[in-house]
């Protein structure tokens, strides 16, 4: 009897398990120039994701690539991206690679001075110091004759 009723519970609750299923955003569609999203299978309401543009592609600034599943009326959906995906370079922009290089030129400059304002420092220093011997430092002592 125990293991019966046992085993009707436990039907109870698989089956509870298939019909009640929680409140979920719907499969994600492919946006163009983007790459595949690596997707769960549920996503519940507020979560929220992110396109990439395809190798080669970079986001057109002022577009988001930012979607959100949202309640929409009675319904959980995603909200729609504003992404385009332009054809752009691999690479750093030539500005970008422009301002790095000077940036470097403009470190190694200074630390150049520096040392250079060091060492002149250094040697005026030095030629203030009188390392002249004094009178008493002349004078022979414990002279053996």
């Amino acid at each position: 009897m125990r293991l019966r009723l046992l085993s009707l519970l436990l039907i109870v609750k698989v089956c509870r398990l298939n019909t009640v299923s929680p409140d979920v955003c719907p499969p994600l569609s492919h946006w163009k120039l983007t790459k595949p999203l690596n997707t769960r299978e549920i996503y519940q309401e507020n979560e929220s994701l992110r396109y990439q543009c395809v190798d080669g592609y970079v986001r057109k600034a002022g577009t988001s690539n930012l979607i959100k599943c949202k309640r929409i009326g009675q319904v959980l959906q995603w909200t729609l991206p504003t992404l385009i995906c332009i054809h752009g370079s691999t690479g750093k922009s030539s500005a970008t690679a422009i301002y790095a290089g000077v940036g470097g030129v403009v470190v190694t400059i200074l630390l150049v001075a520096a040392f250079g304002v060091l060492m002149f420092w250094r040697r005026k220093r030095m030629q203030r110091l009188d390392l002249s011997p004094t009178p008493d430092e002349i004078m022979q002592m414990n002279v053996v004759t």
